[in-house]
């Protein structure tokens, strides 16, 4: 496993807070709403794994829902101690935000640099070039 998707991985369990706080669910409902949100690769055997570690910490609870449209599902609901984890990941992942927004910010702020009169880096730099593929 790379960085980038350890951190999706960890991104993962506040994630499943909002979308349980929207609306209860069962685990396949939740990796279609997480493929609506922008994560087409989620692995759903991961997603249960989180949502059993969520229920065995007490932030969310489960009960079997039989209907007569197919076998019966799991369906998993928000508790009062998992409102309330989800607002302080609402919290740390605001602050995260200003740190990400900063970051974009002077990234830019680079590349507009390394191009045309850019003093910082040399129009020759090989980082150069890779950003400006990058940014089209």
């Amino acid at each position: 496993m790379n960085a980038h998707e350890a951190e999706r991985r960890t991104l993962l369990t506040p994630v499943l807070l909002l979308l349980l706080a929207e609306r209860r669910g069962h685990g396949y409902e939740l990796v279609q709403r997480l493929v609506g949100m922008g994560w087409p690769e989620v692995e759903s055997a991961h997603v249960y794994r989180v949502l059993r570690g969520l229920e065995g910490c007490g932030s969310v609870t489960s009960a079997w829902d039989s209907s007569d449209h197919g076998p019966a599902r799991r369906v998993y609901t928000l508790t009062e101690q998992g409102a309330m984890e989800l607002a302080l990941w609402f919290v740390r992942l605001g602050e995260m935000h200003g740190v990400l927004h900063v970051f974009l910010e002077r990234y830019v702020q680079l590349t507009d640099a390394a191009g045309p009169g850019g003093s910082r880096l040399p129009r020759t730099s090989p980082s150069t070039g890779h950003i400006r593929r990058i940014r089209k």
